[in-house]
């Protein structure tokens, strides 16, 4: 008897935690936000800055941050204090570190990045990696670390709905998206996960991208991908070798496709504006706080706003850097295809 009660009590007990919400760091988050500071690599110093011509240590967090919508106080002392501390043996990608350089206040702030180093706005050589450790300068100069990306709770997956064609459990009728991921994905040109997920949230890659797009396209390829690093086996290597033939896409230096790399707001502007052959539209400029006339993108960002495939945010800013979500490219390649 006494056993059978034992074993009852267990069983409860047991159902609960695994049915409970468990709380746990946004990784993805941290690793996005850290891709992010490395797209600013060698940006120079600029005291005040907080634009990619120039940054100060908390002006480049701010804009790393704001990319994703993480409102951050002005200055390091004041970034300091939000969030929760963490430990320099449990730091993960994302999280805030603070050194004390010129003072006995914090004086400077980066942003980790794994692997024991740090991204940040030096003043000698700007936006720069450092190791947490440099014995020579850093290391002594350490001080804490805050985590301000919020912890997400992960819920069991819980079917509500009998889906229709076209939709997934993660993505409702009332999502902003909803139209555009439903439609995409009746044409088989969109697919989503198992369990009937779509993970809209995620980000795109470039050959999630090039199979998109050569299924819109219906694009054949009649020769080999010439990349290094796609290999014949790779599940989008068809896709990619249409892509690239059709002129859709370009590689890097070195032969390289970089098929699992996330593909940003402004390289989504470029894409689209060759695919699409889209024109300039009679009309002002859309002026965007973020994006100067000299960015590299500017004039394809422009032919996409204008055609109204993209938009800009409340704030007044583009976000040229931002990585796209799938949910957005779907948004984005829908509003093209209705062109």
């Amino acid at each position: 008897m006494g056993k059978k009660i034992i074993l009852s009590i267990t069983s409860f007990f047991l159902a609960i935690f695994l049915l409970a919400p468990v709380s746990f760091a946004n990784e993805d988050l941290g690793k996005k936000i850290a891709a992010a500071g490395k797209e600013q690599l060698g940006v120079p110093y600029k005291w005040g800055g907080t634009t990619p011509s120039g940054f100060d240590c908390s002006g480049f967090i701010l804009y790393v941050f704001n990319q994703f919508n993480i409102s951050l106080p002005r200055t390091s002392a004041q970034q300091a204090t939000v969030g929760k501390a963490v430990s320099k043996s449990n730091l993960l990608a994302g999280d805030l570190v603070f050194f004390k350089t010129t003072s006995s206040s914090i004086s400077h702030a980066g942003i980790y990045i794994g692997n024991n180093q740090f991204i940040s706005a030096t003043s000698s050589k700007g936006i720069k990696i450092d190791s947490l450790n440099d014995p020579y300068y850093w290391g002594s100069r350490y001080v804490t670390a805050r985590r301000v990306i919020e912890e997400k709770a992960e819920e069991p997956v819980v079917p509500s709905r009998v889906l229709s064609d076209g939709e997934y459990y993660d993505v409702a009728k009332n999502n902003w998206a909803y139209p555009a991921i439903t439609s995409l994905s009746k044409q088989g040109i969109i697919n989503g996960y198992a369990g009937s997920l779509f993970k809209p949230g995620n980000t795109i890659k470039r050959s999630e991208v090039a199979k998109m797009l050569s299924e819109t396209f219906n694009l054949k390829a009649s020769k080999a991908a010439p990349y290094s690093d796609v290999a014949k086996s790779h599940w989008a290597y068809g896709h990619i070798a249409a892509a690239t033939e059709h002129n859709f896409f370009t590689g890097y230096d070195g032969n390289k496709f970089k098929p699992d790399e996330p593909i940003t707001r402004a390289e989504i502007a470029a894409l689209f504006a060759r695919v699409f052959e889209l024109k300039s539209q009679n009309g002002q400029a859309t002026q965007y706080n973020d994006l100067p006339k000299s960015h590299w993108a500017y004039a394809d960002i422009q032919k996409l706003t204008q055609n109204e495939i993209a938009t800009g945010y409340s704030d007044q800013t583009f976000k040229a850097s931002k990585q796209t979500s799938r949910a957005e490219f779907s948004q984005f390649l829908y509003n093209a295809l209705q062109k």
